[in-house]
């Protein structure tokens, strides 16, 4: 056969899953105080309903599990679990091509398509399986014989269907998507909505031993919206690198249950630590402030937006450093409008995204601003309290000063608020302005000796009271140790404040997050094949 000139007659429009233009809302889980769970819940591109023959019973699941289990999981075209709005960019060039998982509207059914790009339109075809194989009757419609075969495997199928093409290019999946088998969990580390939180071990790729890591996990027969949200989180903060943001290691989304791998964060989120921290220093929270607007100013110069910033989406290191987590509600792209707000977080929210719907850099810094407020008043209570929702949805459009505090401490972000909460977002700063505004701040204080108060952290204060090797002086500051000859020294003591200011002033700039042996930061484009080859079987870890 003549394969220039093999019938290339594309199917047509009714016998595959056309994608769909979407108009996405927003919705937020209530938030009093709570961890908000956060959910983009309408989604038109859908790839459809099942084909009569795989309405399927748990039987049909398991075989489909335990074939991607076994198999199809080694082949780097199979992406495992993916959406719409994830895997599109990655089809660049006509008859390019991938195997992922999907879950219906409305349902926790699991199954398998290909997705490709023929005449430059992104299409979907359903797998259907049962006792004799895998089919695919609309994708290779156009070979008779071939149409209503089944085949053992599906790089089978996939080979009968580069019959009709010139030439098809497998997509390999992308790096931080691994292997279940390099993830073992530990202790439970919390539970919510969606999913698990767990401590845990991983091997990265290349790596000799495991590093210890978060684990959170999904829930056993999550419905579309819940997995959603995994994978949406891991497709933003597998693009994200930088100290102030919570580092993600991968997703384990070949197999189910689906895990994100991140980094272990030991100090539980801003908004418990300042309500359970007695006597939290002014400079410490200036420090807390410029760690924020240090993760955020880098959010924004990738053109994300975050979109639920919040002291309880902030994590804590045991070192006092700040660093942004929970990506399910974040964006990229410089602006997005949403239609409809439901159950959403009113008192972060700025006036322009309750009157029009609108998120863009600017709404992150007046929500910015309602985390200083959040600051200052150690999370007593939520922002704008003892309001309803009702009335602060009115206060935030009306008054001109929405969250301004009278007489707050420390006096440089109180001035910070009203500057960030401006009504006007022209005249509001983005996030490079903020950050150089707080590195002046912290810049005067070091020099002006008042950066010199030791942390309030509990195990600080529980340290003073303890039994240490190492005794402070009553009256000179200074600290006695010994030396390795068994003499006793006096050294002057930094205290983690004053050793953080003098690495900040030290480095000019934050370079990029250093990752376990054998991580790659960036993410590999690998140039796509000309002519069709089955990828090499990848056998796991």
């Amino acid at each position: 056969m003549n394969l220039a000139k093999t019938d290339q007659k594309k199917p047509s429009t009714g016998e595959f899953i056309k994608k769909r233009e979407s108009s996405d809302d927003l919705e937020f889980s209530d938030n009093s105080g709570a961890q908000a769970a956060s959910d983009l819940v309408t989604d038109l591109n859908s790839i459809g309903t099942y084909a009569d023959n795989i309405s399927g019973t748990n039987e049909f699941d398991k075989s489909v599990d335990d074939y991607i289990s076994q198999t199809l999981k080694n082949h780097l075209w199979y992406h495992g679990m993916m959406f719409s709005g994830t895997f599109e960019s990655m089809l660049t060039h006509d008859h390019s091509f991938l195997v992922r998982c999907a879950i219906n509207r409305g349902s926790t059914r699991k199954h398998l398509c290909i997705s490709t790009k023929l005449n430059r339109v992104v299409s979907h075809f359903l797998l259907d399986y049962n006792e004799e194989g895998w089919g695919c009757k609309n994708l290779l419609g156009a070979l008779p014989k071939t149409a209503k075969k089944r085949f053992v495997h599906i790089y089978q199928l996939l080979d009968a269907w580069s019959l009709l093409m010139k030439e098809t290019i497998p997509v390999p999946r992308k790096q931080f998507v691994i292997y279940h088998s390099c993830v073992t969990l530990g202790n439970k580390l919390g539970c919510g909505a969606f999913g698990e939180v767990y401590k845990g071990k991983y091997l990265p790729r290349g790596a000799t031993q495991p590093i210890e890591v978060a684990v959170k996990k999904e829930t056993g027969n999550s419905k579309r919206s819940a997995v959603k949200e995994f994978c949406h989180e891991a497709e933003i903060m597998g693009s994200l690198r930088h100290a102030n943001i919570v580092c993600l290691y991968g997703i384990a989304s070949l197999e189910q249950p689906i895990m994100l791998v991140m980094e272990l964060v030991t100090g539980g989120d801003l908004q418990k630590y300042l309500q359970q921290t007695l006597h939290i220093s002014n400079n410490q929270l200036i420090l807390f402030s410029l760690d924020i607007a240090s993760g955020m100013t880098y959010l924004a110069s990738a053109q994300f937006i975050h979109r639920d910033l919040a002291a309880r989406n902030c994590l804590i290191t045991k070192d006092l450093q700040v660093k942004i987590s929970d990506f399910g509600l974040a964006h990229k792209g410089k602006e997005i409008t949403v239609k409809k707000l439901k159950k959403a977080p009113i008192r972060w929210l700025s006036p322009e995204t309750l009157l029009k719907g609108i998120f863009n850099e600017k709404t992150d810094v007046w929500s910015y601003g309602v985390v200083l407020t959040e600051l200052m008043t150690r999370c007593a209570a939520d922002p704008l309290s003892p309001r309803t929702l009702k009335e602060c949805h009115k206060w935030i459009k009306e008054s001109e000063h929405p969250h301004k505090i009278e007489n707050g401490e420390p006096k440089e972000l109180a001035e910070l608020v009203d500057i960030c909460c401006d009504k006007n977002p022209i005249t509001r700063p983005n996030f490079e302005e903020v950050s150089q505004r707080l590195q002046v701040i912290v810049k005067s204080y070091h020099t002006g000796g008042q950066f010199l108060g030791s942390l309030e952290m509990k195990k600080s204060e529980e340290r003073k009271s303890g039994n240490s090797a190492d005794r402070k002086s009553p009256n000179n500051g200074l600290v006695q140790k010994k030396s390795k000859e068994g003499k006793l020294r006096s050294t002057e003591r930094k205290s983690k404040t004053q050793r953080r200011i003098t690495s900040l002033l030290r480095r000019k700039e934050k370079g990029p997050l250093k990752l376990p042996t054998g991580m790659n930061p960036n993410v590999e484009k690998p140039s796509p094949p000309t002519l069709l080859q089955t990828p090499p079987i990848m056998k796991p870890p």
